[in-house]
């Protein structure tokens, strides 16, 4: 069976199931790759193959292809499906931070997922904002901006100027004045400043109420 499998922490790559190993009451499955073999466990698996959009649902476990490698797989958190506003694409928040508009040939649903989605995620700033944005669900909070803005946004731990060159429904595009590099970003990220002043709003209006 070919599937997609995780080889490193945030690097997925084509495979082919060897064995499948009963373990503990649990089964896990010894994967072949190009270049070596893998034991990993069923969310640790996507099957290589198209899922129906009716399978699909924000907050499940995915994985993508991005860019124009055929090896380019990254898993994340589905964080909207298609609709008239995102130009009928998926929104996915990957593990590596970055958002991704992707259509469905190039995206696969993890075979057997935790139970908790997020637990498949290391403790630190991305996993709390997945928690945070899928329980703000269905209107989860952004900031609006326009193209020529000017802006800051937290890169390499440090709040920086940027300008916002292109906007795609819920991502922007922006280049940092430093070095000019460019980043998508989620208008909801909390490494937008506005973000952040936002949400600091919002605590210290709960704790009045408090």
């Amino acid at each position: 069976m070919n599937v997609l499998a995780r080889k490193k922490t945030t690097r997925w790559l084509e495979g082919k199931i060897l064995e499948i190993i009963p373990t503990d009451g649990r089964l896990r499955y010894k994967v072949g790759f190009e270049k070596g073999r893998k034991i990993v466990s069923g969310h640790h698996i996507a099957l290589n193959c198209t899922p129906k959009v009716e399978e699909l649902e924000v907050g499940c476990r995915v994985v993508i292809k991005c860019g124009a490698t055929l090896s380019n797989f990254f898993s994340g958190i589905l964080a909207e499906l298609p609709n008239r506003k995102n130009r009928m694409r998926f929104l996915v928040f990957a593990d590596d931070h970055t958002p991704h508009y992707v259509g469905l040939p190039k995206l696969r649903k993890v075979f057997r997922p935790l139970k908790n989605p997020l637990d498949d995620i290391p403790d630190g700033a991305h996993k709390d904002f997945l928690k945070v944005y899928l329980e703000s669900l269905p209107f989860p909070p952004q900031t609006s901006y326009r193209v020529g803005q000017m802006l800051n946004a937290e890169f390499e731990g440090v709040q920086q100027k940027c300008e916002v060159v292109e906007i795609d429904s819920s991502l922007i595009r922006v280049v940092f004045q430093k070095d000019q590099h460019k980043e998508l970003l989620y208008r909801g990220s909390m490494r937008l400043e506005h973000m952040i002043n936002m949400r600091n709003m919002q605590l210290k209006r709960d704790s009045k109420i408090l």
